[in-house]
């Protein structure tokens, strides 16, 4: 979002204690955005348009390639128009790092490299920034030191300079992690006549100033009470699913939400593991493998289920725990496993790269491969049954 420092949440404050709350960031983005965003179910309404499912309407080829294209460029619309105001709430909450982003874009339009690692004072600092904000809180004698410093570096600090990469990890080591540098590196840096003594003086002087980020303990978030909240709402969901058994439209349809609800945590979980394998192809490293697979295999168990369910409804077998079962599967399980979120997210830091072209490839696979075999699947189980339509009219399972 090219923030001046990495942000977990971009609309909170920088101080807020909910920032290093990593858990639950990673809880709400990989398993409820993930969830919420499904992409079998929007697969099998396409491969279901397109077979003509609905014997009353036959065949729509063109709406659901057209479904296809809408539903990708919704999401990638919703998606920029969430990072937007993102970053508008980020410019109010946080003025002094808007600031400091205006400034940071207008840096790098002239070459100069910003190293988001560092504290807010030494970012702005060793970038040239306006510190009028600081001066009156920190020592000028202290702060000759890192002067000393930045004036010994100040040619290395253009982007595509060689010497780059050395100054990164020189304050990455010293500045981020206090510790001693490396003799390989303080070799490299007496070589490029860079003042390490001032680095080092600063280094001791600054651990008594007030200018690093205040670090949070992320134990004020206790993990116990989300298993805790876990179990307690399995254990509702369960109660649910086994005491709405009265057979009718109503308790059967949320009867099947409840089961749906027990199996999603398990997609969501595969899902996770999936996203081990982005970056894992060796010929096509760019390729987010895990994400694909997770969609792929979703589709492919929510047009089975679909097509399970049309046999089920043709030989007129409506129990619970058959229909219902099948259901949640689709919806639950396979839900869960896919996601447009991250497909999408993909998809725009593709275009936002240097190869666009790999984004187009990457979705155009997706589709393709998904909705193929998608059709493939539901084919196979209803082959020789005759078209029923798949929502019936407010009988069944309906959903």
């Amino acid at each position: 979002m090219d923030l001046p420092k990495t942000f977990p949440i971009a609309w909170l404050s920088a101080d807020n204690p909910f920032q290093s709350y990593d858990i639950v960031h990673f809880a709400i983005k990989t398993g409820f955005c993930g969830s919420l965003t499904t992409f079998s179910s929007w697969n099998s309404e396409m491969v279901l348009m397109m077979l003509g499912a609905d014997g009353d309407r036959g065949s729509l080829i063109f709406r659901g390639l057209l479904g296809y294209f809408i539903g990708v460029e919704t999401a990638l619309a919703s998606f920029i128009l969430g990072k937007n105001i993102a970053k508008y709430i980020h410019s109010t909450v946080n003025k002094a790092l808007h600031q400091e982003a205006m400034e940071t874009q207008k840096k790098r339009e002239c070459g100069y490299y910003i190293n988001t690692q560092l504290c807010d004072f030494e970012r702005r600092f060793l970038s040239e920034f306006d510190m009028g904000e600081f001066e009156i809180h920190v020592n000028p004698v202290v702060v000759g030191f890192l002067a000393r410093w930045r004036d010994s570096t100040k040619h290395h600090r253009r982007v595509g300079n060689q010497m780059l990469p050395l100054l990164t990890d020189i304050e990455y080591q010293t500045l981020v992690l206090d510790e001693d540098i490396e003799q390989e590196l303080t070799v490299s840096a007496i070589m490029a006549k860079w003042d390490l003594d001032a680095l080092n003086k600063w280094r001791e002087a600054k651990r008594d100033l007030d200018i690093m980020p205040t670090v949070i303990d992320e134990g004020s978030f206790r993990v116990s009470y989300a298993f805790s909240s876990a179990a307690i709402i399995n254990i509702l969901l369960i109660a649910g699913v086994a005491s709405m058994n009265y057979g009718d439209e109503y308790s059967n349809t949320y009867r099947t939400m409840f089961f749906a609800a027990l199996l999603a945590p398990f997609g969501a979980l595969l899902r996770w593991k999936f996203s081990n394998w982005n970056g894992k192809w060796t010929r096509y490293s760019w390729f987010p493998l895990g994400t694909f697979a997770a969609n792929f295999i979703g589709s492919l168990i929510s047009a089975t289920m679909i097509g399970i369910e049309y046999k089920l409804n043709a030989d007129q077998i409506l129990s619970f725990w058959k229909v219902g079962t099948t259901r949640a599967v689709k919806v639950g399980f396979a839900g869960s496993l896919s996601t447009v979120s991250s497909f999408i997210q993909e998809f725009a830091s593709f275009l936002s790269s240097q190869y666009p072209v790999q984004g187009y490839m990457y979705v155009f696979c997706s589709l393709i491969s998904c909705g193929l075999a998608g059709a493939a699947c539901y084919s196979l189980v209803t082959f020789n049954l005759d078209p029923v339509v798949y929502y019936q009219n407010g009988k069944g399972y309906g959903y």
